[in-house]
């Protein structure tokens, strides 16, 4: 499915509670690496345990700006790619019905 956000920050409520689309830099992956990329990301909004886990999206781009655009855009998301008892399931899912939330290809 391929999605875009109507705004961002994009804030959602998930089965796994409430989150927010953010943009960080990627590390770095070895030599070939010699830009930083960066890429987005759900996060928990809770304080806790959780609060640094972040459910990795596909859109990647070598600056922020790049990353927001294609998060405003259209960026594929793929939540059959995990278990359908895992929390990446969940909100992907979750992320893809939100209200606001477009079908790129609909």
């Amino acid at each position: 499915m391929e999605i875009k956000l109507p705004f961002m920050p994009f804030k959602f409520d998930s089965p796994e509670g409430p989150m927010e689309i953010t943009v960080r830099p990627l590390p770095f992956s070895g030599e070939t690496d010699k830009e930083q990329q960066f890429g987005a990301a759900a996060t928990f909004l809770q304080p806790g345990s959780r609060a640094l886990e972040r459910i990795k999206l596909s859109a990647k781009a070598p600056s922020h700006r790049g990353v927001m655009l294609a998060l405003t855009t259209g960026f594929k998301v793929n939540a059959a790619a995990h278990g359908t008892d895992s929390p990446e399931y969940r909100v992907l899912t979750a992320l893809c019905t939100a209200k606001g939330v477009v079908d790129v290809h609909d």
